[in-house]
């Protein structure tokens, strides 16, 4: 639902989408951020409809195209290509929940100083074996036990990214310090993982 506090410049109707009225077709020209959420018009949770989504930016695709804006002025097209760019990241931000949780994450924790480092406890020591043995594995393991491993691999990171939305669920309500850093840790273990899936040969 718009938020009626939040007005198309000209024709002052509550705006869905930061970046574009849909009430009159004006372009908007926010003077401050625009979270990923504000520009499509997305309620702020970790949890998105992905069907909205993807219906908004297509839509909001359209109306911010710079092809449509070749006659207006030139701050109108140049906001056009603003905002269609700042759409795009918004778009890929949101689809990605990795790169939401990221976004999402220190908006909400606004207020409690998190440790940006902090693992969970024996992960560290954990990747440094797990890293020595996957140059083993990739220099002379057979491509069965190198698609098992990374099968292992990909399994654990998506059951630490699946449980993200349960955690962001109980932090969207009462924000408690102990399961933001919980997140926090999480998004951490999370980019090791990663780089180590990257490793395997596609």
């Amino acid at each position: 639902m718009p938020d009626p506090s939040v007005a198309c410049e000209q024709c002052r109707a509550p705006l869905i989408s930061l970046l574009y009225c849909f009430g009159c077709d004006a372009l908007q020209f926010p003077s401050g951020e625009v979270t990923p959420h504000e520009a499509l018009g997305i309620p702020e949770s970790f949890q998105v409809d992905l069907d909205l989504l993807e219906g908004r930016y297509q839509q909001l695709t359209v109306e911010l195209h710079p092809d449509f804006y070749t006659n207006a002025s030139k701050r109108e097209q140049r906001q056009s290509e603003l905002a269609s760019a700042v759409l795009n990241r918004a778009y890929n931000t949101l689809w990605n929940p990795v790169a939401r949780a990221n976004d999402l994450l220190p908006r909400l924790a606004q207020g409690t100083v998190l440790d940006e480092r902090q693992l969970p406890a024996g992960f560290l020591m954990e990747m440094f074996e797990l890293q020595e043995s996957l140059d083993d594995l990739l220099d002379s393991g057979t491509p069965d036990e190198i698609v098992q491993t990374r099968t292992d691999l990909a399994e654990r990171h998506a059951s630490l990214i699946s449980g993200l939305a349960l955690h962001f669920a109980e932090a969207e309500a009462t924000a408690p310090p102990s399961t933001l850093q919980t997140l926090q840790t999480d998004l951490n273990a999370e980019r090791y993982l990663h780089r180590l899936l990257e490793r395997f040969p596609v």
